[in-house]
This record gives structure tokens, sequence and C-alpha cells, in this order.
């Protein structure tokens, strides 16, 4: 894999509390009389473990909003996946490092995991489960199983969400952080005149924003790259009281990144009545979002091959400012 460089942004936590209840296999060692183990209700902080992908944001600021699907698309961030965690001989020191009373994490593992010395000699390694701190993250297909015994070179069980391209990307959007719309006016945001054509630009190109996420233990050295690109700006007068209230403006890619100008474009916001009284006080807030095209590839490179399946949701990055308009007054003499 190719070395990444950038500003690491994230790591995401795994937790244990959740494990629930497992079906033992028959008695090994002396260790467990095959019937049904429940796991301790206090693992303690051994094992929460964190999550061994490593996110590498480029263009990203650490000032930026976390990237939001446009719309309330109907898509989430992996909730939880597998990844490797220990070999035979570490899953098996680990466990009897743990408590081994009546009642310990120890016992547990070593009578749920520890048949034939925990697989010892087989191709493979122990993969631990990993579950997102994203409150936006979706939990519902997570299985309960805390540890599973997989070959990196062999594909998972359908069942098991394995830590692939596919999870990573998911990963990295949600690592993903925007920059603000860089949107200025003219007239300026307390000059602003009753109909008068508002013009937008930026102040400076908006360049492409990626998140690499990666990892190579055990065996298994993958990565993705989603990619969020500037496609179009959405501006909201944000009052009624404007014709037309919106306009869409798609992005000119110019070097440096993307631009735009929308003086002479064919729709421009044109405030019809002053904030507040005849623009002395009051104010209205003018919104900017900028839509931003997510593509993911399935290497550290954000110009690799983009890969089409799953499909990630357009992004967004918003800005909010106060915009003061004000009539102007003319005097007639005969």
């Amino acid at each position: 894999m190719r070395a990444l460089t950038g500003v690491r942004v994230g790591i995401v936590t795994s937790t244990v509390t959740g494990i629930l209840t497992f079906l033992v296999a028959p008695a090994e060692a002396g260790i467990g009389d095959g019937k049904q183990v429940d796991p301790p209700a206090d693992v303690g902080p051994s094992d929460r473990i964190q999550s061994r992908a490593k996110f590498t944001a480029h263009n990203s600021p650490k000032s930026g909003t976390p990237m939001a699907p446009v719309g309330g698309a109907d898509w989430a961030p992996p909730g939880c996946w597998y990844e490797p965690q220990f070999t035979a001989k570490e899953f098996q020191r680990f466990a009897k490092k743990q408590s081994m009373g009546p009642d310990g994490y120890g016992r547990f593992l070593i009578a749920q995991y520890g048949k034939d010395d925990f697989r010892s000699g087989e191709a493979g390694s122990w993969w631990k489960k990993k579950t997102s701190d994203s409150p936006n993250a979706d939990y519902t297909v997570c299985p309960s199983q805390a540890y599973v015994f997989l070959d990196p070179k062999k594909k998972a069980p359908a069942d098991i969400p394995a830590l692939s391209p596919k999870i990573l990307a998911g990963l990295a959007y949600e690592q993903t952080r925007l920059p603000a719309p860089p949107v200025k006016l003219s007239p300026a945001t307390k000059r602003q005149i009753v109909n008068l054509d508002t013009h937008v630009r930026f102040d400076a190109p908006q360049d492409r924003v990626w998140v690499t996420a990666s990892i190579d233990y055990l065996g298994l050295d993958i990565a993705a790259t989603t990619i969020a690109t500037p496609k179009s700006l959405n501006v909201d007068a944000g009052t009624h009281e404007a014709a037309p209230r919106t306009c869409t403006y798609d992005l000119e890619k110019v070097k440096g990144g993307y631009q735009v100008d929308s003086k002479g474009a064919d729709c421009n916001i044109s405030y019809e009545r002053a904030s507040g009284d005849g623009g002395q006080h009051g104010t209205y807030p003018f919104t900017a979002s900028l839509v931003w095209d997510v593509t993911w590839t399935d290497s550290a490179s954000p110009d690799g091959p983009p890969v089409g399946d799953p499909a990630l949701p357009d992004g967004q990055s918003t800005y909010e400012q106060d915009v003061t308009v004000k009539e102007i007054q003319s005097v007639v003499r005969d």
C-alpha cells in the first residue's frame, strides 16, 4: 500500500457493552460445562479497543462541518464491522489475562472461543466487532458475536460485515469535513438595495476534498478513498419578499478548483422589500448551500477508478449570513 500523508481526522472506537448471550461449544480442557454462558456485565477497560483503521484527510478543514447527505438521503454510515484483532496465540494470551473467576470475562472467552486452542494452526485470525460512535450510523444489522475467525484471503459469510473497501468508504464519508461556501455578495451584505440584483461569487476557487481510510494488519491490507467534488451552489434569500427567492448555479472548473460568478446569469435574487424599518433595523438570513458530488475508489488514491456500488449520496455544506436591505430614497423637484 502506498504511504499516506495528511491530517489524521478521526478514530472510531469500539465497545463491548452491547455483547449479548452466546452459546458455547462443548466443554474443553475442563473449562466450561457445555451450557449457555453469559458474558460478564462489566468487562473492564481492556476490552474497549480502538479500531486500527486510519483516516487521512486532504483539503478538509478542521473548522469545517461534517458532510451531510443532501435532502435527507436514505443513507447511513456503517454501525459496526469486524476487523483483525488477534492471532490464535494472541487471543489465547489475552483471554488468560482476564479475570478467571466464576463470572470472569476470561473464563467466558475461553468457553466461547477457546476450542482447539483458539483454532491455532488454522489459516486466518480472530476478528473483533467494532462499533461506530456516530449518532448517524445504522446499528440494526450488527451481529451479536464479539469475535469471529476469518481468513482475509477468503470471502466472509454474508451475515458477517467484515471490513472491506465498501465499509471503509462509508466510514471515510462520515469522517469528511467540508468548508463553508466562500460566498461574496455584490452589493455587500450590509448594502443590499431593493429591486437590485444580488450577484454571487466565490472569493477563491473551491477544490475537491477527500478522505482515505486504510488498514494493514494481520494479512488485511485494504484502503478506500471518498472524494467530494463541488458541483453546484444553491442560494436562498431568506424571505418571500424576493423575486426569485432561490437560485441554483452550476460551478465552473478553473485553475485551482471550481468557481461561480452569477453576474450575467439568468437567475439572480432581487429583494422587493427592505429588511425591517426601511432597512434601518432588521436583516434577512441569506443562505448559501454548496452541493458536492461524492464518489469513492477502492484504493488510497482519489484518482483511482471510481466504484459505483454502492453509490454514496451527494454531500452538502451550508453558510448563512445576515443581509441588510435598504430602499433608495429619491427626491423629485419640479
